[in-house]
Formats: structure tokens, C-alpha cells, sequence
């Protein structure tokens, strides 16, 4: 009897050691769960800004047409500040408006991929055509000013205007 109590002890014992030791994790895992939670917050408060922003963009397009576009290219504008710029294709992937580099502008960019060779180019005409005419990509691309690529986050919005249909987008970069 006495050897049966010593042994349910044990047990409880390594029961209770293995409860207690679930419960508590390491000091890693908490940090990688909190930077985990904070790129989750970041990330969907940019992509609601950005949406935002192309929505917006894509009214005055609508609105306007081509009489936008210098617009988006103001430096230190609602459009245009730091590295968040409005981008315009048309339809069939000629670049009309980018704001970081505009000796870009005039160049058929449907072909354009990322680092790692995603069609990004192909990918926002596909996502303007779609039913929805609209979403988000992520893809590898350097940050202004930058050579290495960095990970991207991009949304599309088709915007129509005197029988011409326009790529409308924006993107963010996470910060590290």
C-alpha cells in the first residue's frame, strides 16, 4: 500500500511538472510571438492606408482622367511622400505614371518580374481584369534608393475614363 502512494506521488508528480511545463515557454517564443503580433498590426494598418489611397487615386482618375496624373507625381503630396508613391499603367502595361522614376514612364512593363522572377507585370493586369478588379500581390522589389529587394506589398485597383481602363496601385514595405 505504501509503495502504491510513492508511486501515484511520482506521477503526479511528473504530471504535474509536464502541466506546469506547457504552461510556461520560453523567452524566445514569447518575443518571436510578440514581433509576430506587431508585423501582423503593421501590416494591416498599412494595407488599410494603402488601399485607401488608391481608392482615392483611382476616384480622381475617374473623374479626371490623364488631368490627374501630374497629381501623383507632387513630391511631399498626399500621392507622393517618402517611399509611398501612386503608380498608373494603362491597361496593356505601358507605365504612364511613376513618381519615383518618371524616366520610367512611357515603358511596357507587362512583362516585369521580381527578384525571384514572379510576373508581377503580368500579375496586376490579370488582378485589373479579374471579376473583383482588384487585390493585393506581394512580391521582392528594392526600396527606392536601394539595390537589395525587400518584401513588397501591393494593391491594384482598375480605374476607367474615356474608354481607357488604368492599373491603379500603391504598395508599402514592411519595416524591419
Amino acid at each position: 500500500m505504501i509503495e502504491l502512494k510513492k508511486v501515484i506521488c511520482v506521477l503526479l508528480i511528473f504530471i504535474l511538472f509536464f502541466v506546469v511545463a506547457g504552461c510556461v515557454q520560453p523567452e524566445d517564443t514569447a518575443e518571436d510571438e510578440q514581433g509576430l503580433v506587431e508585423e501582423q498590426d503593421q501590416l494591416a494598418s498599412q494595407r488599410e492606408f494603402t488601399s485607401a489611397q488608391v481608392y482615392s487615386a483611382v476616384e480622381l482618375i475617374e473623374e479626371e482622367g490623364e488631368q490627374a496624373f501630374p497629381q501623383f507625381r507632387e513630391n511631399n503630396s498626399q500621392w507622393f511622400h517618402d517611399d509611398f508613391y501612386i503608380f498608373v499603367w494603362r491597361n496593356d502595361g505601358m507605365r504612364v505614371v511613376y513618381p519615383p522614376d518618371v524616366s520610367g514612364e512611357g515603358e511596357d512593363v507587362s512583362n516585369l518580374e521580381d527578384f525571384n522572377g514572379k510576373p508581377i507585370g503580368q500579375m496586376f493586369i490579370n488582378i485589373t481584369q479579374s471579376e473583383e478588379g482588384e487585390g493585393w500581390i506581394d512580391y521582392y522589389w528594392p526600396r527606392p534608393g536601394e539595390t537589395e529587394p525587400s518584401k513588397k506589398y501591393t494593391f491594384i485597383k482598375g480605374a476607367s475614363f474615356d474608354n481607357q481602363t488604368y492599373i491603379v496601385g500603391s504598395g508599402f514595405y514592411l519595416v524591419d
